[in-house]
């Protein structure tokens, strides 16, 4: 297996600073590539948010541990975000917020909101990645991450994308053509895109079983996997080791958006058995991901990854070129409506993936 990538301290010094400023500059290799990242910790907040203290005495022990919360789309992440903001400092808190534009040409630079990083006790986000493990050398860190199966995720993030784009004045477009624009095996490839930052060029040289085993060894060092419907209990084990509420209002959940959308959400019962079965086959390894890690929890050191048979198929190149087709179809239909139904599965029998 190939290794993922390497951290280690760059000794020159950054090339700027500022009196009240201490910055630690940092050489990081990921997936092949080599960037800079400048960590600048500043002095405590001068401005205080009502109802949260700035200045949290903390003890060794606690200060010596962070939780990294990885959120895979539609897997209960915003509910443990959304509870964590609410029940802990900005200080306490940090979420990796996605880089947009001009921004993803240049190193990342998020760790310049950490306000006295050493009160820092959790990072979270949909784009948390290995650039952000050396902030916090010489400290324990817990991983976590939810997972759900290949269909469920699906049929959930089709209707959260649906209701989104309703809400934004766009169209709705099938089920159908939103699985072909987006990657064959999802969850494996936003982990390894997003979570162990390799660049796609790289993913791309990758065989199935290569991927499989890549994302098994991440998912190993964790410290809780689970499924998705077991973010009760993850909340639960954050809330004793941070000293917070352990109970969580759902968030981003299908009954919110009904709120403010007009849209009749597709079940995974409204799938025929031919297209579950399909879908299954042609995302084998996050069906197998899902199968391995769904019941780990706490014991991730005992999973033994089951053998990934059945490999996809269909190659990477040709289904990314599917892929980008799909996506320009997919774009035109959501701008001008050649969809009309706000359901997918309105006068058909059965959703022909």
């Amino acid at each position: 297996m190939r290794k993922v990538g390497a951290l280690w301290p760059n000794p020159r010094p950054a090339p700027f600073s500022r009196e009240r400023d201490r910055v630690r500059h940092l050489r990081v290799w990921i997936g092949g590539r080599e960037g800079y990242v400048y960590w600048v910790i500043c002095g405590a907040s001068k401005t205080k948010e009502p109802g949260r203290s700035h200045h949290t005495t903390i003890s060794a022990e606690t200060a010596l541990l962070v939780h990294f919360v990885y959120h895979v789309p539609k897997c209960a992440g915003r509910t443990i975000d959304r509870h964590l903001v609410t029940t802990l400092s900005p200080e306490q808190y940090c979420r990796v917020d996605r880089r947009r534009g001009l921004r993803r040409l240049v190193p990342r630079r998020d760790a310049l909101t950490l306000n006295r990083a050493q009160y820092v006790k959790v990072v979270g986000g949909h784009f948390l990645g290995p650039w952000i493990e050396p902030f916090f050398a010489g400290r324990e860190c817990r991983r976590s991450i939810l997972l759900r199966d290949p269909v469920g995720q699906l049929v959930s993030h089709y209707n959260f994308l649906m209701m989104r784009c309703l809400r934004r004045g766009l169209q709705a477009y099938s089920l159908a053509l939103a699985y072909r624009a987006r990657p064959r095996n999802f969850i494996t490839h936003y982990i390894l895109r997003n979570f162990l930052g390799l660049p796609w060029v790289r993913v791309a040289r990758f065989s199935d079983q290569e991927k499989y085993e890549v994302v098994n060894a991440f998912l190993a060092r964790f410290w809780y996997v689970g499924d998705y419907s077991h973010c009760d209990d993850l909340i639960a084990a954050l809330a004793v080791s941070l000293g917070i509420a352990n109970q969580a209002a759902a968030q981003n959940s299908r009954a919110e958006w009904q709120d403010c959308v007009s849209w009749v959400p597709l079940d995974v019962e409204d799938l025929s058995s031919e297209t579950i079965e399909q879908i299954r086959n042609e995302n084998v390894i996050d069906q197998r991901l899902w199968e391995s890690w769904h019941e780990a929890k706490h014991d991730t050191a005992l999973v033994r990854p089951r053998a990934l048979a059945g490999a996809s198929s269909t190659g990477f190149f040709t289904s990314e070129a599917s892929r980008f087709v799909n996506k320009l179809v997919r774009r035109i239909q959501r701008r001008w409506g050649l969809f009309k139904s706000l359901r997918a599965s309105e006068g058909q029998d059965q959703i022909c993936v």
